[in-house]
């Protein structure tokens, strides 16, 4: 968990993700990335200086029956207040909708859903596990779909909530998260989405992989080109008004922001 845990405060320190007395809401998916964050906020409770108070919430899409009592027992046994909010999304968006590309309209249902939970919960954060290939594949998302350059980011202020979406994981590999979600034998679940494996960001996951024959370290390089302020600099923390009056661009506003975007893995 060490690693995990310098990952999160890598991204707390350079974005400023947590403030004291926050009450932060995790999405659960029963993925690796969501455990992984939901535990790795819970222990970052323990060293960080800022007092905060944590939730996780995991919305039942209503597509298929899944079993939630091995993560209902895991957040018990470390003391996280957890629950599964049922919900008619998936009837919605497979079966009246009939989507032809259902993620958009699902990820936007998902997230509202979950903001609207995290707001009578008396929850100001709402914190996705969104990992370091989760922010490669919509930067190509982006360029290849939309023609510019553009990914999510560590944080967004929601104007019209009031809700901060913060993204602790942004650092941390997917080769890393999923050994470490076996070794601490994480209660995953499999993901219960009929169009899992078959979508645009899938395509981009494969890509990545082929880049890796001719750029060992492209994960990297990528990142670089997002973080480092002396280059192209998207993330430039001196770019960005203080969290408290805004954070990063608001995809409330932007609903582009929301292509095939899930909220963890």
């Amino acid at each position: 968990m060490k690693q995990i845990l310098g990952c999160i405060r890598r991204a707390d320190e350079k974005y400023d993700l947590i403030h004291e007395g926050d009450k932060i809401c995790v999405g659960v998916s029963g993925g690796k990335d969501s455990l992984l964050l939901m535990y790795g906020l819970k222990l970052y409770q323990l060293f960080s200086k800022k007092k905060y108070e944590l939730c996780a919430v995991m919305l039942d899409l209503g597509i298929v029956e899944q079993d939630t009592s091995g993560i209902k027992a895991f957040a018990g046994d470390h003391d996280i207040d957890f629950e599964v909010r049922k919900t008619d999304i998936g009837d919605v968006v497979f079966n009246i909708r009939r989507e032809k590309n259902p993620c958009a309209m699902c990820a936007k249902m998902r997230r509202g859903a979950l903001n609207d939970i995290a707001l009578a919960k008396g929850c100001n954060i709402v914190a996705l596990g969104h990992n370091r290939e989760d922010v490669l594949e919509t930067f190509l998302l982006s360029l290849f779909f939309e023609a510019r350059l553009n990914t999510f980011a560590p944080i967004t202020y929601l104007g019209r909530t009031g809700i901060t979406v913060i993204r602790p994981l942004v650092f941390f590999p997917e080769k890393d998260a999923i050994a470490a979600s076996r070794r601490l034998e994480l209660p995953v679940i499999p993901a219960n989405c009929p169009v899992a494996g078959s979508t645009k960001r899938e395509d981009m996951k494969n890509l990545l992989q082929d880049f890796r024959k001719i750029v060992p370290d492209v994960e990297s390089r990528l990142m670089k080109a997002i973080v480092d302020t002396h280059k192209y600099g998207m993330w430039d923390r001196m770019k960005l008004p203080p969290r408290q009056t805004g954070g990063m661009r608001c995809m409330e506003c932007d609903p582009t922001m929301l292509m095939n975007m899930d909220y963890d893995d």
